[in-house]
């Protein structure tokens, strides 16, 4: 115990500063989040809508990352990160707003852009300013700070939408993206490598096997996303009778395993091997989602999410280390970019073939299938060869 607190006393300050700002964005994030199938319903969508509601905000998500990505190579990170989340604000002030379901759509293609921009920027930042030995702690500790915010998040917006309506959690989302605004603001500029790093770095494939891999990996889990994203709250209110707020405790209990398992687990795989943990972070990942479609007791239930929420932390913090040591920092921003823009694809399959499963099969095995692909998501990753460091990878660019 001594020694995971003295890590996290270590921990630099442009590290700190951004898990500040992840969580107070992410408190407002997880207020709407679970709700959003539920509001989209309140405003006469079909199960194809709730579909595109997602798609449209995914792809709108994938271009901005794929531009972003270059954009970043060229200007540094720290301004798209702010730019992102003032978008994202701004979006959720027009969601609580939407008069229909097709404006809903929109909304939330506006916000998946502002999203997306500070996603690949965030996780570029934390690549620079992050010790390469502490990789995947640091990414864990982002993870972390994000699920704190997701602790009491659904609870107040259960709360907020039963005390007002299900516009309310809506607005309280933009102003908590306001001030994580503000905190982004703070970030520290990185330290500037020596521009000889540049030269040594910039030969090699732009997409090689290692990426290749876990490209494939991140298509995966973000159409498992896609996929449960659209079928949970449906089926837990649907099938299983429950109310808006018990469907906020589960995201509760997987915020709760981040936290308590989250940072330990990534600092044990950056002293063990990030390859093993990642691939083996899918199991209760899955297990959640069979749990839930085979009705197991709620005891049962809410320990599979809280295992579930360590799971996701410990694949996430491993595969951006992985994709970090994989890419020299002189590309890494459009590698970044274009891995995460490909990878949100899955997201729109994920959630039009839930849609789909949903209206024309059976809710559950649309949920049920979207537990079987995140578990698909980890095993690709066994296809890794071992880790490697290539070479510049200290450079950060001059304009961050």
């Amino acid at each position: 115990m001594i020694g995971r607190l003295a890590a996290l006393r270590t921990l630099p300050a442009p590290l700190a500063i951004l898990a500040g700002m992840t969580f107070i964005s992410s408190l407002g994030i997880s207020m709407m989040l679970p709700l959003l199938p539920l509001y989209g319903l309140a405003l006469g969508a079909t199960p194809v809508q709730l579909g595109l509601m997602t798609s449209a905000f995914a792809i709108a998500n994938a271009v901005s990352q794929f531009g972003t990505g270059f954009l970043n190579d060229r200007f540094g990170p720290r301004r798209f990160i702010a730019a992102g989340i003032a978008t994202y604000s701004a979006a959720n002030a027009l969601i609580a707003a939407a008069p229909s379901a097709s404006a809903l759509i929109a909304f939330r293609a506006i916000a998946g852009f502002g999203a997306g921009a500070n996603l690949v920027s965030a996780r570029l930042y934390i690549s620079y300013v992050a010790d390469r030995a502490r990789l995947s702690f640091a990414n864990s500790i982002i993870s972390a700070a994000s699920s704190a915010g997701n602790v009491a998040g659904p609870a107040i917006g259960g709360l907020l939408a039963a005390a007002f309506t299900l516009r309310a959690p809506f607005l309280a989302v933009a102003a908590t993206s306001a001030l994580a605004f503000v905190a982004a603001l703070l970030l520290p500029r990185p330290g500037i490598a020596d521009s000889h790093e540049t030269a040594r770095s910039e030969g090699g494939a732009f997409i090689d096997r290692p990426v290749l891999v876990l490209l494939v990996s991140n298509f995966l889990i973000s159409t498992a996303f896609g996929g449960w994203i659209t079928s949970y709250a449906p089926y837990a209110t649907e099938r299983l009778g429950w109310t808006t707020f018990e469907v906020g405790i589960l995201f509760t209990l997987f915020a709760i395993g981040d936290i308590t398992l989250g940072p330990w687990i990534g600092r044990f795989a950056d002293r063990t091997g990030r390859k093993r943990i990642a691939v083996a972070a899918g199991v209760p990942v899955a297990l959640f989602g069979i749990a839930l479609v085979a009705g197991f007791p709620r005891p049962a239930l809410y320990a599979t999410a809280y295992l579930a929420g360590a799971g996701l932390t410990a694949f996430f913090s491993s595969w951006f280390a992985l994709l970090t040591l994989a890419v020299p920092a002189v590309r890494r921003g459009r590698v970044f970019g274009v891995v995460s823009a490909i990878g949100n694809v899955g997201t729109v399959a994920g959630a039009l073939g839930a849609a789909a499963i949903w209206q024309n099969v059976d809710l559950g095995l649309a949920l049920l299938l979207a537990s079987m692909t995140a578990l698909a998501a980890s095993l690709t990753l066994s296809l890794l060869p071992g880790e490697r460091e290539p070479a510049g990878n200290t450079l950060a660019p001059a304009s961050l």
